[in-house]
């Protein structure tokens, strides 16, 4: 999943609602500013954005009532459907790896287990998928290695025998190479090139090309 204006999904979706709900009206800055500091239990262990919400709200000097929980929270789950889309050449990159005869597995930081699942369902992908792994879900949040480690268990391989594919040099390079996965960076939409990876695309639909050269070279059995 890409990044495709979060930010400013997040804070248009939180200033109506609180303007709507409370009359007080707060900038995009000044949302986002608190947005920034609900992470409450730092950058490797998730917080569920239901939490955020409650300590958005607090930041903005706001009583976290239940009811305004629940609409800041909603506000939330809407910006992540509205402000991250999957790449257009994802379906025939995960029936072509399936056919190939991977077990397919997401590992994602964006949003709840539920909201990345109704994001597949409505693309078509959900079918390709044998493994969901949020970090809302487990947790932990790419790069810590336990994310790896876990989506690897679940799909019933050993992290040698698995490739990640992710763009962010941290977060999906050195985190899923630091749990003994082999990565390969799409470089599209990543920030940098990482010299850690082992490969390197520009889109996911090279990916099964890698893959099928992996396995006739033995590195994947």
């Amino acid at each position: 999943m890409f990044d495709r204006g979060f930010a400013g999904h997040l804070a248009r979706n939180i200033c109506e609602a609180l303007e709507q709900a409370t009359g007080r009206k707060f900038t995009s800055q000044e949302v986002l500013s608190a947005w920034n500091k609900t992470s409450v239990h730092g950058d490797d262990v998730e917080t569920w954005d239901l939490v955020r919400s409650m300590f958005l709200l607090r930041f903005l000097g706001i009583t976290p009532r239940p009811e305004l929980v629940d609409l800041t929270y909603r506000a939330v789950l809407r910006s992540y459907v509205e402000g991250f889309e999957l790449d257009s050449n994802a379906r025939d990159a995960l029936r072509k790896v399936k056919e190939l005869g991977f077990t397919v597995g997401v590992i994602t930081n964006v949003g709840s287990y539920e909201i990345v699942r109704t994001r597949l369902a409505e693309a078509g992908l959900v079918e390709y998928v044998d493994v969901l792994i949020a970090s809302q879900a487990v947790v932990w949040r790419k790069p810590h290695r336990k994310i790896f480690e876990w989506a690897c268990f679940l799909a019933g391989v050993e992290p040698h025998q698995a490739v990640h594919v992710g763009d962010d040099p941290r977060a999906d390079i050195e985190g899923a190479k630091s749990a003994g996965l082999r990565a390969i960076q799409v470089l599209r939409d990543a920030s940098s090139k990482s010299p850690a990876a082992d490969a390197w695309v520009h889109s996911v639909g090279e990916v099964p090309r890698v893959l099928e050269e992996w396995v006739s070279k033995g590195y994947l059995r």
